[in-house]
């Protein structure tokens, strides 16, 4: 149904099984490997925080620009919690990227994934000029902050403008990179001045929430103007 999307060949070993088990097992691993070094690491009690705050992550509507916040307000040093959700944005698009074909069979989110595809096809088809901004539009895909601009939709959106699993993941990588850890200095650099002044605080919600608003208004009318000129 999806073409060569469905990846049936094989990737790192001849035999289809043990090559399975290798792309199940890099980002089922990567993920383990993580949560065990928070667990060896951490106290237990900031263990469960963060165990909590990965899977209402993993979990719509929550994103970046919510679970980071909350958790630097509870405590959790920005960068540990930028990380986390760095990890599981590329956790969860070498898991799609490297076991796609597996994923449209698995119950409920085979569905969903399908549902993802054929909307982002339909996308693509309607705006025919999305796939002149290649990587870097992939990867400011994933910066934005919006629901659904996360690891697996970016991976697929990728995989069906033609990108590799190396370009896909990689464009999911960067973007993350720059949002996790943009959102986590700048709650950081907010907090701060609160505890210094309310009103300079409140300062620098204001000049972040007009920065947002500037570049959402000129993204938009690039879109737009974009979309005009291949009509």
């Amino acid at each position: 149904m999806f073409g060569s999307m469905d990846q049936q060949n094989t990737i790192f070993h001849a035999d289809p099984i043990l090559d399975r088990a290798i792309r199940l097992g890099l980002p089922i691993g990567l993920a383990l490997c993580f949560l065990l070094g928070l667990y060896l690491t951490r106290p237990y009690s900031e263990f469960l925080l963060l165990g909590g705050l990965l899977v209402a992550y993993l979990l719509p509507p929550a994103g970046k620009e919510s679970v980071i916040p909350i958790g630097i307000g509870l405590g959790e040093p920005w960068w540990l919690i930028a990380s986390s959700t760095l990890v599981i944005d590329l956790c969860c698009s070498l898991f799609i990227a490297l076991n796609l074909d597996l994923t449209l069979r698995i119950p409920l989110l085979g569905p969903y994934i399908g549902r993802v595809m054929e909307g982002g096809r339909a996308f693509i088809t309607a705006r025919p000029w999305l796939e002149r901004l290649s990587f870097v539009g992939l990867i400011i895909f994933v910066i934005v902050p919006f629901q659904g601009s996360g690891g697996i939709n970016a991976t697929i959106l990728g995989r069906i403008l033609g990108f590799g699993i190396p370009g896909a993941v990689g464009c999911v990588f960067i973007g993350s990179a720059i949002s996790s850890f943009g959102i986590a200095l700048g709650t950081g650099t907010v907090l701060t001045l609160f505890s210094r002044s309310p009103t300079l605080g409140v300062g620098a919600l204001a000049a972040a929430a007009l920065i947002i608003g500037v570049l959402a208004l000129v993204w938009r009318r690039y879109t737009q103007d974009a979309g005009s000129l291949k009509q």
